[in-house]
């Protein structure tokens, strides 16, 4: 086990609020990790899932609520991995195993995947972060970023944050935007990116470390 006390920011996010550009941007200012998609990558190694037959269904419930057609059964189970769990309770297990590793021994910036959540009640120091920004910010960003034209980028903006909602809520029974759960609050549409990494890189300076 390390020792000392980790520090931690948890950041949820709206879709096109940029969320993963502020946290790396973060990370990359502190010197020290983000996590973001690569924790599905790890869970599935960790899970040894990568030869899974049902190795693609794990791939596409990440951050997503379980519904029909991937509340599929992983019936063999290993060491890492319980029996007969869905493939979203595989992956979201995986997730926080691997969560709370990392909590445990480095300081990191976690995106999603119920961070905030999965650590509120461990020993660490934890800034709870949620971004967002008017939906014509957020359509503006994914445009940029993308070759999406203005209707697809709604639609992908509504239907992402809706998932994540949905996902948030399953595994904890809390509303994902609530601001009563979270340490800040950042509005993008207002704040420039380079002063979300400013306002997030004293606050993480200032956690307490033991």
């Amino acid at each position: 086990m390390a020792e000392g006390k980790k520090r931690i920011i948890a950041i949820n996010r709206e879709s096109g609020s940029g969320g993963l550009y502020i946290g790396n941007r973060v990370a990359e200012e502190l010197g020290i990790k983000c996590y973001d998609k690569q924790l599905l990558a790890m869970a599935m190694e960790y899970g040894d899932l990568t030869g899974s037959r049902f190795a693609e269904v794990f791939r596409i419930v990440d951050e997503k609520r379980p519904n029909l057609a991937t509340h599929r059964l992983y019936e063999e189970g290993n060491e890492n991995v319980k029996k007969s769990m869905s493939a979203s309770d595989t992956i979201f297990d995986l997730q926080k195993q691997l969560i709370l590793q990392i909590a445990e021994n480095e300081d990191a910036v976690i995106i999603g995947r119920c961070g905030n959540w999965i650590l509120k009640d461990e020993n660490v120091s934890m800034l709870s972060v949620y971004l967002h920004a008017p939906l014509e910010k957020r359509i503006e960003r994914v445009m940029a970023n993308s070759s999406m034209d203005e209707s697809a980028a709604k639609k992908f903006i509504k239907k992402t944050d809706r998932q994540r909602s949905e996902y948030y809520y399953h595994f904890t029974k809390r509303h994902w935007n609530g601001p009563e759960f979270y340490d800040m609050v950042l509005n993008t549409g207002t704040l420039s990116d380079e002063e979300c990494v400013a306002i997030l890189c004293s606050c993480f300076k200032i956690l307490p470390l033991g």
